[in-house]
């Protein structure tokens, strides 16, 4: 049986919990507000709802941590984000755009499918030097046309 599929508000929430987290020893309600642009009460009702699904710990007016389960999901988006990050970079996005785009996909895009942009991401990171076929990407990017391939 498959993995429990979340809303995209669902790993949003995650996801932000997690961000927080890593740079604080836990989260508070406005830092959650703020990072996502939600009112207080809006994340208050939505951390209630994580809390019975056993994602987050949330004492009321405490702070906020996630549960293993919570963490387990919270680092799966993160890492399609980072990699979704990564691939739209590869193509020449900028990082803002490439930022804005991801968190959209990251939601949608299927588990087979995110494993082969991260197995390209890798792929071309672990290149030992930069690919001929990137830098003529690049160039057709930019002009149109297609560079010649060198014979070998």
């Amino acid at each position: 049986m498959g993995k429990k599929k979340f809303s995209s508000s669902v790993e949003d929430y995650l996801e932000a919990i997690y961000f927080i987290v890593k740079e604080k020893d836990g989260a508070k309600t406005s830092d959650i507000a703020s990072l996502l642009g939600h009112k207080p009460p809006s994340v208050t009702e939505m951390l209630e709802k994580l809390s019975k699904e056993g994602l987050v710990k949330h004492e009321k007016y405490g702070t906020v941590s996630l549960t293993p389960r919570g963490m387990r999901v919270a680092e799966e988006v993160s890492g399609r984000h980072k990699t979704l990050i990564s691939f739209l970079e590869l193509l020449g996005v900028d990082r803002g755009t490439a930022e804005i785009d991801a968190c959209k996909i990251e939601h949608a895009v299927t588990r087979r499918t995110m494993n082969r942009l991260r197995k390209l991401v890798e792929f071309v990171q672990k290149a030992p030097e930069e690919p001929e076929w990137l830098e003529h990407y690049k160039h057709f990017v930019k002009t149109g046309e297609h560079l010649e391939c060198k014979k070998k």
